[in-house]
């Protein structure tokens, strides 16, 4: 045998043995196995395997490179019909059905791209039926591996329903009928003659078929109703005039995020013509995701046990994948995503509640991405309790019970797939379980001396949220937040000097600076960048939101800048997190999710990665200029 064919057999026989229990023959077994395969070349389009085929050319077969997907055959166009079933992908054994079934295949077997596989001969086949955990293995990758992934194309077709039908459903589709409107002459006293008769809430005014305001019950009430000879005035004098609208192109899921920012009820939608089309209301958001998310939120508030809510945590997240890789914005998914999260970290807690109802008054707080309703496919634990002592010589038995009941919160988390914090920011260390007067001291202390170790607190810690039990304690926490950063420049000065420490990875040669991995942490170097810069804007003018994208642009707002640098802030924050939660798709278990190769983009995203980047240096000038860092 000469050398280069002696290569090319220890080369196959490598990457055939890889698949355990391969692995674990002798080498004498494996090359025994090795010479008695044929690699097979299948071009795109090909069929590996039709129930119409001659029974004595099918093999068993293990695919070495490439995919080949399982399609329903059709009986009466004798081809396939539809989206696969199924896609096998490279490492999988299939043809046991064929093979020791004696039977036609179920499904025609499509290579999806040029594939390779490996034939199993008789000889081959003998050997492995001769060893039981070869032939373990082979039941075992033949029929489960495929119900496997019976059951991930079921979730995907979910996901993809939910996606399309729900928060991916265009605007432009809801209406189906011409949209009730008024002319801005028309009376009060006419609209709501109008409104009346329709059973509606809202109506357009319009001029020339464009919107030019809204009417709403609120606006009658206020504006007309309530005064002497108010119904005889005109909708021009009432209306909310230059209203927001969305084209008929835009989703469901961004009219919920549009009304949430600017605080509306109601979104016309228009052509791209400017001509009215219809309106959306909270109430059509309402309905239409009840009835999508039913599937995703139902069993949460149905869970009787932290048990039963493992399984669940494990389908949003396989539901929010198939949404992403059907198109959905990163910002609406990380919302639904964060909103789920939420409904099981509640059910968690009212299910402790019910076993051990704690002693007084208490909040629950989200901190970090949950706090920002910015979770992605990775995340773990980051919350903190305040509680109220019923009497002062009792505070440190009570917090003991809610240290006890944390924990128990924090380990049903961790259950159901929240992974603890590997900085301990948890409601179960006494650190973060405070009374309302310690939190207060707390975050005192951090802004009345601003050490490095203040301000990383100040990072995770600002951006809380309250989730379960009473919301007015973090409200109160809040004000004493505003009033301490509002009337503390320094501390304000050196948040903004933390947060120019990081740069976005832009080259002077190259598009991008990348490091000795070839790879930019998008987290670090991306997405920190505009939640670091809103955070501080938001500090310093009282604004209450957390979310980043609403700190963007209210916070935008209240800087004057021009709308047209908060829209392209906001668009390269999105386009950096998809890019973000794409790459954490792919990554490998021992690899950092958040870093990837910018140049392994295609060339379109790497130049919007570009701007992106540029859009991240332009607010961090901003920012320099305002706090003369």
């Amino acid at each position: 045998m000469s050398q280069d064919v002696q290569l090319i057999i220890d080369h196959e026989m490598e990457a055939l043995t890889a698949l355990p229990p391969l692995s674990s023959l002798p080498r004498e077994a494996r090359e025994k196995l090795l010479a008695d395969c044929q690699l097979i070349f299948y071009p795109r389009g090909s069929h590996v395997a039709h129930p119409d085929l001659d029974r004595s050319s099918r093999s068993l077969l293990i695919l070495k490179q490439g995919s080949i997907a399982l399609h329903m055959p059709d009986t009466h166009a004798g081809g396939h019909v539809g989206e696969p079933e199924a896609v096998l992908p490279p490492g999988t054994l299939f043809g046991t059905e064929w093979v020791l079934g004696q039977r036609a295949p179920a499904y025609i077997y499509v290579a999806q791209e040029d594939s390779f596989c490996w034939e199993l001969g008789a000889e081959a086949l003998a050997q492995m039926q001769a060893l039981p955990d070869m032939w373990r293995w082979m039941m075992e990758e033949s029929w489960h591996n495929l119900e496997q992934l019976r059951e991930r194309q079921t979730r995907d077709r979910e996901a993809r329903y939910l996606a399309e039908q729900v928060l991916c459903l265009p605007l432009g589709s809801l209406f189906q009928r011409a949209p009730l409107t008024v002319a801005p002459t028309q009376t009060a006293r006419e609209v709501l003659e109008l409104m009346n008769q329709e059973k509606i809430g809202s109506v357009v005014a319009v001029e020339q078929g464009r919107p030019v305001g809204i009417v709403t019950e609120t606006d009658l009430v206020r504006r007309a109703l309530s005064e002497d000879q108010g119904a005889s005035k005109l909708v021009s004098d009432i209306m909310t005039p230059r209203p927001i609208c969305l084209n008929a192109t835009h989703t469901l899921a961004e009219a919920a995020m549009e009304m949430t920012s600017r605080g509306i009820r109601h979104v016309p939608v228009i052509d791209d013509e400017g001509m009215l089309l219809g309106m959306v209301s909270e109430r059509d958001i309402f309905i239409r995701q009840r009835a999508g998310f039913g599937t995703l939120s139902a069993p949460i508030e149905q869970a009787e046990s932290v048990e039963a809510l493992a399984p669940i945590v494990s389908t949003i997240r396989e539901a929010g994948k198939g949404m992403y890789l059907q198109g959905m914005g990163a910002v609406q998914l990380t919302n639904l995503i964060s909103s789920l999260n939420d409904r099981v970290g509640e059910r968690i807690l009212d299910l402790a509640v019910e076993a051990a109802p704690p002693p007084g008054t208490y909040c629950w707080m989200a901190f970090g991405s949950e706090g920002r309703m910015e979770q992605t496919f990775s995340t773990d634990q980051d919350n903190g309790l305040i509680f109220i002592p019923t009497s002062p010589e009792k505070q440190e038995e009570e917090r003991q019970h809610y240290l006890n009941f944390a924990d128990r919160v924090n380990v049903a988390l961790d259950h159901v797939g929240f992974p603890l914090c590997k900085g301990n920011i948890m409601a179960r260390n006494p650190e973060w379980c405070l009374t309302l007067d310690e939190w207060k001291q707390r975050f005192t202390r951090w802004i009345q001396s601003p050490t490095p170790e203040a301000l990383l607190n100040g990072s995770i810690f600002f951006d809380f949220r309250a989730l379960h039990g009473d919301e007015s304690l973090a409200e109160v926490l809040r004000d004493h937040l505003f009033k301490l950063s509002q009337d503390n420049t320094i501390f304000l000065h050196m948040m903004a000097k933390n947060a120019l420490t990081v740069a976005p990875p832009l080259g002077k040669l190259s598009r991008f600076n990348t490091d000795k991995s070839k790879t930019v942490d998008l987290k670090t170097q991306g997405v920190r960048l505009f939640v670091d810069i809103a955070r501080i804007y938001a500090l310093r003018h009282g604004v209450r939101a957390t979310n980043t994208i609403q700190r963007l642009r209210l916070g935008g707002q209240k800087l004057k800048r021009n709308q047209k640098l908060i829209e392209a802030d906001i668009a390269a924050f999105e386009f950096i997190q998809s890019i973000r939660m794409g790459g954490q798709l792919l990554a490998k278990p021992d690899h950092d999710a958040n870093r990837m190769d910018p140049y392994g983009l295609n060339e379109l995203d790497q130049r919007v990665l570009q701007e992106s980047f540029r859009q991240a240096q332009l607010l961090q000038e901003r920012l320099r200029l305002d706090f003369r860092v």
